[in-house]
């Protein structure tokens, strides 16, 4: 084969490279010339709450003792509770409410402590129990405290509470827990 047989055929071959690699240089440009956009997204979380609050029933105020540990006493009066006598109840109502975002539970009540003097005078029999509300009952969130759980403190003597008893003093107290859903 000559010299001149083969050098047209190179050029064919070096124009096919060519054109091949100009098509491929043009759709690179089309490709690089394709419109392009973001969208961005966010979004604000917020944890719910739990705000477990009290007052004897009827109050105007409500009695937030805040985080767990803050032993602040919401105090429940009576005038009955100051004139106790032989076979006497007297039942105070208190109220709940849960001005948190999430429901909740009632989930521990302790049992009514009767204080010295009173408590530990000897023969004065009495009790002091909690009514109305128990431990599972729900507390649902109500941020305006509009719609209370009430319950009730009942206090008790027996018919032979005693003359030594008479005078005598004593606070009561009891704890209410709750804990959201």
């Amino acid at each position: 084969m000559s010299k001149a047989t083969r050098t047209p055929r190179k050029r064919m071959t070096l124009r096919i490279a060519l054109a091949g690699i100009a098509v491929l240089g043009v759709g690179a440009a089309i490709t690089t010339a394709v419109w392009t956009d973001d969208v961005f997204f966010g979004a604000t979380a917020t944890a719910s709450s739990f705000d477990l609050q009290g007052r004897q029933a009827g109050a105007p105020t409500w009695g937030d003792q805040g985080l767990p540990g803050d032993d602040a006493t919401i105090v429940l009066t009576s005038t009955e509770l100051g004139n106790l006598s032989p076979s006497t109840t007297v039942t105070i109502p208190f109220e709940l409410c849960n001005a948190g975002t999430a429901d909740g539970t009632i989930e521990t009540i302790t049992d009514p402590v009767i204080g010295d003097p009173l408590g530990s005078t000897a023969g004065a029999n009495m009790t002091a129990t909690i009514t109305g509300v128990a431990e599972g009952d729900g507390i649902p969130s109500d941020t305006t405290c509009a719609n209370p759980v009430t319950g009730n403190l009942v206090v008790t003597t027996t018919v032979d509470f005693p003359p030594t008893a008479m005078g005598q003093t004593g606070d009561i107290s009891f704890r209410v827990t709750g804990q959201s859903d």
